[in-house]
């Protein structure tokens, strides 16, 4: 089973994908991949709050590229936690110049995330597991005031159908209620 969690910021998407892949793998192993870098003091508040969570049966993967090299042992679920912190990252890695940011180099980044994202789920189907991921939903709100930030909130937009359209179930969470929409 593939599922697919988003939502604003704050809106209980990793807190109800917890809950899934607890109901999904009971006490069994399962594999976290947090697509975060710590990039400030309060990233590293974020990153600790969500470590402090996780049973310790859980194993964590720190990365945010090369998801079907990930190494999986008696696991029983992955859960990913971000799409758009990979999104992120991956620009980090793709785009030279923030102030005038190519097309082209935003369009690569978008495809890198979609291959990504498909290889995982490939890998999920291939060895039965579930897989769960967590993304964000960023085009609800103002038009981004810079080009680069436009650029990521359009393509976020179309990784998170493509996710979608990966998944067997997609839910999206509002004020911490989570409602299936596939």
């Amino acid at each position: 089973m593939i599922t697919l969690v988003t939502g604003g910021a704050r809106s209980g998407k990793s807190d109800f994908a917890e809950k899934l892949i607890r109901e999904a793998a009971g006490d069994a192993p399962v594999l976290y991949i947090a697509t975060a870098t710590n990039t400030d003091g309060e990233m590293d508040d974020r990153i600790r709050r969500h470590q402090a969570r996780r049973p310790e049966h859980w194993r964590t993967e720190e990365r945010w590229q090369n998801l079907d090299r990930i190494s999986l042992g008696q696991e029983k679920a992955i859960l990913l936690d971000c799409v758009g912190f990979l999104l992120d990252n991956t620009y980090f890695s793709r785009i030279a110049d923030w102030d005038d940011p190519k097309q082209e180099e935003a369009d690569e980044a978008e495809e890198k995330v979609k291959a990504e994202l498909s290889a995982l789920a490939e890998l999920c189907k291939a060895v039965n597991i579930d897989l769960v991921m967590v993304t964000n939903e960023v085009g609800d709100g103002l038009v981004p005031a810079t080009k680069v930030s436009r650029l990521y909130r359009d393509a976020l937009g179309r990784i998170n159908c493509h996710a979608a359209a990966l998944a067997d179930r997609v839910y999206l969470t509002v004020c911490g209620i989570p409602m299936q929409v596939k």
